[in-house]
């Protein structure tokens, strides 16, 4: 993953002197692979944005169309938790955008399609799959593969924690240098944490929102020795003691009758919630909700907990930049992808924006959030991605369906578990 400048692109032109013989290998699109090994044409680009990115994004743009004029770059900033839907629309109508960014989880499910294309190694500067794949984190690069083919580069990667309101804490009487390291404790600061009236509350899950209801489910399910879904994905697995038990914890905590438009986010800005799972992004996220709050002051971060004498597991995700199957520049937009992947634009990313692209080595990238960081570092041999099913979607929304149900008293757990494997019966 090297950035693909002028004087290495001749170099390229050299190895690569018709795009049919590319074809002919079976490795490359013809339509996509240009016989000179130079980028042109004008690219589509969707992606999620903060303001801290853009500053970054932007002028990575900016200076990438200087160097490579054949080439024009639309961007279209879509709300995070609209891009998903946008993605399904724009397939289902045979529009896609050229390049955009896919959450991991989704890959799947796209690429059975034919909706992906794979990576085109040699527009991002390295000779096969194999070298680019070494570049990355492997947990994090992995979970943008499908049938041992890769279809994206990770871009933000995270690994969940435990986000606690040091100042609830001291008011609670508990020592905010001691966040709980158990699930156990969790719920026993949880009472303490809680008002009579229910109206502040110790841990608060983010309902309603499938993507977290399936990491805050995995850490639960899978930390009691249970699964979602089978290791090969083809069976749902909730309707278990560990499934149940996890479930039964889930609907005991917080207060689901809360409301907040960003949900269990919204609720610890405030206050109301003196816990929340959450990923490193969140570290600029709560200041920018309440500019009282101050890390290390009034919030803090903990390892996410496991269960009393359970293993550890730290669920974790990475979005990713993605190509579409029906691009006619595929190699234009992989070598776009491969100017913002440098290792320099890594490290701007993450000390401006609190991004993290997992290259290999990230944990010792230099950075603002130097504790989250460190809390990462030692989470990552036990990140865990969660099932990786084509029928994703399906299963985030069973899923959230049946912890809602707890939450909100409308089911048991064993109800909502068997519910669930219903469910999924069907989708499998």
């Amino acid at each position: 993953m090297t950035m693909m400048t002028r004087r290495r692109l001749l170099g390229a032109a050299a190895l690569t002197t018709t795009a049919g013989l590319l074809a002919g290998c079976g490795s490359e699109p013809e339509a996509t692979v240009p016989a000179d090994g130079v980028p042109r044409g004008k690219l589509s680009v969707w992606l999620h944005q903060t303001k801290a990115y853009d500053a970054v994004f932007t002028s990575l743009l900016h200076s990438y169309l200087q160097e490579f004029g054949g080439v024009d770059v639309t961007p279209l900033y879509v709300p995070v938790d609209k891009l998903d839907a946008k993605l399904l629309t724009a397939f289902a109508g045979d529009a896609p955008p050229d390049l955009f960014k896919i959450g991991g989880w989704t890959v799947a499910g796209h690429a059975r399609k034919g909706r992906l294309a794979p990576v085109i190694p040699k527009a991002m500067g390295v000779s096969d799959e194999k070298a680019l794949v070494a570049t990355y984190d492997q947990s994090a690069v992995s979970s943008l593969s499908y049938q041992g083919k890769l279809y994206g580069v990770p871009i933000d990667y995270t690994i969940c924690c435990l986000y606690y309101r040091r100042d609830r804490f001291a008011e609670a009487g508990l020592d905010p240098d001691k966040p709980p390291t158990t699930w156990e404790e969790v719920a026993e600061y949880s009472k303490r944490l809680t008002s009579a009236d229910g109206r502040k509350v110790g841990l608060q899950w983010i309902l309603g929102n499938p993507q977290w209801t399936v990491m805050q489910l995995l850490a639960l399910v899978r930390g009691k020795g249970g699964g979602i879904l089978s290791a090969d994905a083809g069976t749902a697995t909730l309707a278990t003691d560990a499934g149940i038990e996890a479930l039964r914890y889930y609907g005991g905590l917080g207060n689901a009758k809360l409301s907040n438009p960003l949900s269990g986010f919204g609720l610890f800005a405030t206050g109301e919630a003196a816990m929340v799972v959450s990923g490193l992004f969140a570290m600029d996220l709560f200041p920018a909700l309440n500019k009282k709050l101050v890390f290390g002051r009034s919030f803090d971060i903990a390892p996410l907990p496991r269960w009393d004498g359970g293993r550890p597991v730290a669920p974790a995700y990475t979005w990713g930049w993605a190509v579409a199957e029906q691009s006619r520049l595929q190699y234009t937009a992989w070598h776009f992808i491969d100017y913002l992947q440098r290792a320099d634009v890594a490290a701007r990313q993450l000390m401006d924006a609190s991004l993290l692209t997992p290259v290999k080595g990230w944990e010792k990238l230099p950075s603002t959030d130097t504790k989250a960081m460190e809390i990462m570092a030692a989470a990552a041999p036990h990140a865990d991605f969660g099932p990786q099913t084509p029928v994703w979607q399906e299963m985030a929304k069973s899923l959230t369906d049946a912890a809602d149900a707890v939450a909100f008293g409308k089911k048991t757990a064993e109800q909502a578990a068997a519910d669930f494997d219903q469910a999924m019966r069907r989708a499998l």
